[in-house]
This record gives C-alpha cells, structure tokens and sequence, in this order.
C-alpha cells in the first residue's frame, strides 16, 4: 500500500489524492464503486478528515469521483480533457485516448443558408447548404450534439451514408481534397433542455458547454458548426504564456 510522507515537501492532500486516482486509473476500483468513507481513508492513510476531504475535493474537480450528501463518494466516468492550443476533431482526439468515436446523424438535407450561416461560409442566401445534425459519440456515450452546415458548392454529391460511417474532415480530404487547417471557436456555459437531457440521458438543467466554430481550409471557410458538448464528460482547458 502507498504511504503518506510526512515528511515530503508535497501537501498531505496532494498525496492522498495521487494514491486514490492511481486506484481508480489502475482499476482497483471501478466506475459505480463507492470509496471508503471518510473515518475509513483517515484510519488507513493516518491523515485528518480535512486532508480527506480536500483530497476528495481535488478529484470531483477532476472528475475522477461524485460525492451524493449522506451516501458516498463513487467513482465515476473521467472528463476528456482538450486542451486549446492547436486545432482538433473530437474523432482524432476520442481515438488518442483509446476511446471509439462513433457518429450518428440525426438530419441530412439541403437547404438555403440563414443571413448569419451564409455570411460566415461566403454564401448568397440563394446558394445552398448542407445541414447535418450529429451525434458524436465516445465509446457508447454521447458527448456532443451538432448542427453543421457545408457549402453544396464544394462538396457536391455529399451523402448521409459516408457521414454515417467515415469522420467528416476525412470525407472533406479523401473526396474533395479539402485539409481543414485552422478553426475559431467560442464556448459559452449553457443548461441542456429537455430534448437535449433525453439524448445526453441526464437531467435538464444539467451543465454543458455551447459551442460555435467556423473550420478553415487555406483561409476560406468551409464548415460553421453549434452544438452542446456535454460538462460532465469533457472539459477544455487554455494555457496561458
């Protein structure tokens, strides 16, 4: 069993924290599993019950653990963390961490841009676009929903049945010769509605993140997407320099 040093210039809580995530990471204790209590921890590591709970702290923070007021401490599914410092697919980074990434699509139709739509992909409001609602899924959970709209003009004869099988930005490559390169997004916190809360299967009102993002090839624009990324699940993180 790992100890605590009493001695070690890490704080007491660090330590506990590191030992208890190491237990859940190595699977000793599985998603659903409820953690000692707190006397419990205190009696087996020899620290106080405020080092316990600044420990247990930490790892909700980090997603590792929920604790439910006079029940427990459980373990539960780990956050995927992004971190904004290069552009990303949520696919390539699912895959990275040896999650399957699995999309879905809701809607495939063609339709004429909206004023906002057509100015942010260059468009007439006369043109036309495709909108496809996704279901982006890691392993078999959902983790975002997606409404994304592509110029007809570039990616003629686009079916729902590649989008159902094959990543779009490996479409946009493999078909049309399109290497998206950059994006902007924008996150915003948002509480899901009540259709949102029956796909994710939590309740409404629950936390997510907005999302808006214009994807870039060679400096045109040529994907603008919304969506809801779940907060429970996944968490974007910016370092600063």
């Amino acid at each position: 069993m790992a100890l605590i040093k009493e001695n070690s210039p890490v704080a007491l809580y660090h330590q506990l924290k590191t030992i208890l995530a190491q237990k859940i990471m190595n699977n000793e204790w599985q998603v659903g599993d409820r953690l000692p209590s707190e006397f419990e921890l205190c009696k087996e590591y020899g620290v106080s019950r405020i080092t316990v709970r600044q420990a247990l702290a930490e790892l909700e923070r980090d997603g590792l653990v929920r604790r439910r007021q006079g029940v427990g401490t459980f373990v539960t599914v780990p956050r995927i963390e992004q971190q904004l410092t290069s552009f990303y697919s949520f696919s390539q980074e699912f895959r990275k961490r040896g999650l399957n990434p699995r999309n879905e699509v809701e809607k495939f139709k063609v339709g004429h841009p909206t004023p906002k739509i057509a100015e942010a992909l260059n468009l007439r409001e006369s043109d036309e676009v495709y909108y496809l609602k996704r279901l982006r899924f890691a392993d078999d959970t959902l983790m975002a929903i997606e409404s994304t709209y592509l110029p007809v003009n570039l990616f003629p004869d686009l079916s729902k049945d590649e989008l159902d099988t094959t990543p779009l930005y490996d479409v946009l490559r493999n078909k049309y010769g399109v290497v998206v390169d950059s994006a902007k997004e924008t996150f915003g916190a948002v509480a899901i509605n009540r259709r949102e809360g029956e796909l994710f299967k939590l309740p409404p009102g629950s936390p997510a993140l907005d999302l808006e993002r214009f994807t870039y090839a060679g400096g045109l624009c040529v994907e603008y997407t919304v969506g809801v990324v779940r907060g429970d699940r996944f968490r974007f993180e910016v370092n600063l320099k």
